[in-house]
């Protein structure tokens, strides 16, 4: 079970969750999901050999399609043994970290104070136990898998294209550094924008909360008008948000469809012109082909990859302020039982700067019922 980090003193600035470290204590069941996926991926990458070989092989009148039937057939049955096993693991790991998670989690709060629930706002700590954990779960579902199988095909792939024809590839292999910055640009200005859709998040859960308990009240009061208006603040809000990610992540489709049509002219060109030469075989231009195809797709997983991380980085950060938050001690003195009877002498109560109670003294008998009613949703 994971354990939380202890915070380091940064000089006021708040440290930097890193969700990595949300996977140590489940490294055996990492590393063989990630083993799983690399093993198919190595036989993906096997493929367009496959094909290059055929083509090759017919050029040369010596084709044999039950040679090639049963490479394809063994290729298959592999990755889809591997690829089996991979989903099993990959989705038994992701709900075993959630649920550590929330145990910890709701473990955590049952041990504070009732004064640090209401200043870390309820609403917040439901978000915790719900959108923030699942955030992790998708980042140990998806992101530590594709990140890993995604690195591992840019670097095969471009070591196969490398030993076909190095002058082809090294034309080629400029769009990962091209793709690479414009995921960059795009994902430096996404983090705050995540943060932000959590805390939006966190106030619709406090808008639904309150709509609900006090609904009776809502009515009593005829204040649905009031209680609509500040829900669809919060939705729109959120709406505005979400289509400011979905506007930056909208600009990089028609990057990377441009670099990538770029890199299969050259190859055209380029590798049209070695073939006619005499200097590529027509097969090796049809395997760099297969190549480049499966060299791209990575790179964009990588970068759409990188939106998981940065949610589930923003969301174990919150998870971790609470985590490591100093636990209330118990500092009363009674040690005899309660006999009923409650009294309050010159009792004040505070949120944050804004007082809510003032030198209020009061009794309530034992077996008597006392009603405290206030504003709306008090």
């Amino acid at each position: 079970m994971a354990r939380p980090t202890k915070s380091k003193d940064t000089g006021g600035r708040p440290q930097k969750a890193n969700v990595f470290a949300v996977l140590k204590p489940y490294r055996l069941m990492i590393f063989g999901l990630i083993l799983f996926a690399l093993l198919s991926n190595a036989v993906n990458l096997f493929i367009p050999k496959i094909i290059s070989q055929s083509i090759d092989e017919f050029s040369a009148g010596d084709f044999s399609y039950q040679k090639m039937l049963i490479e394809f057939l063994v290729a298959s049955l592999i990755i889809l043994v591997f690829t089996f096993f991979q989903g099993i693991l990959q989705t038994y790991a992701s709900e075993r970290v959630a649920r550590d998670l929330r145990t910890q989690l709701t473990d955590k709060i049952s041990r504070q104070s009732f004064a640090f629930i209401q200043q870390t706002n309820p609403s917040k700590l439901l978000t915790n136990l719900t959108s923030d954990v699942d955030s992790v779960k998708l980042f140990v579902s998806m992101a530590v898998v594709s990140l890993a199988s995604s690195l591992f095909i840019v670097i095969g792939a471009s070591a196969l294209l490398i030993s076909i024809d190095w002058k082809l590839a090294l034309n080629v292999l400029v769009i990962i550094p091209v793709i690479i910055g414009a995921f960059g640009v795009v994902f430096g200005k996404l983090g705050v924008l995540f943060k932000k859709s959590r805390e939006v998040i966190d106030r619709l859960n406090k808008v639904i909360n309150e709509s609900i308990i006090a609904a009776a009240l809502v009515r009593v009061l005829n204040s649905q008008t009031l209680e609509y208006n500040k829900f669809m603040e919060a939705n729109t809000t959120s709406r505005n948000i979400s289509l400011s990610i979905l506007r930056l992540f909208a600009t990089l489709i028609p990057i990377v469809v441009f670099v990538g049509n770029m890199a299969s002219l050259a190859i055209l060109a380029l590798g049209g012109h070695f073939v006619i030469q005499g200097d590529m075989s027509l097969g090796d231009f049809a395997a760099f082909s297969s190549y480049l195809v499966i060299l791209i797709f990575p790179i964009m997983v990588i970068g759409f990859i990188s939106n998981f991380i940065a949610q589930a980085s923003v969301a174990y950060g919150r998870i971790q302020e609470v985590m490591n938050a100093p636990e209330t001690r118990d500092t009363g003195t009674i040690d005899t039982a309660l006999s009923g009877k409650i009294e309050l002498k010159n009792v004040a109560v505070s949120y944050g700067e804004k007082p809510v109670l003032k030198d209020v003294s009061m009794t309530v008998e034992a077996g008597t019922r006392t009603a405290i009613i206030g504003p709306t949703a008090a």
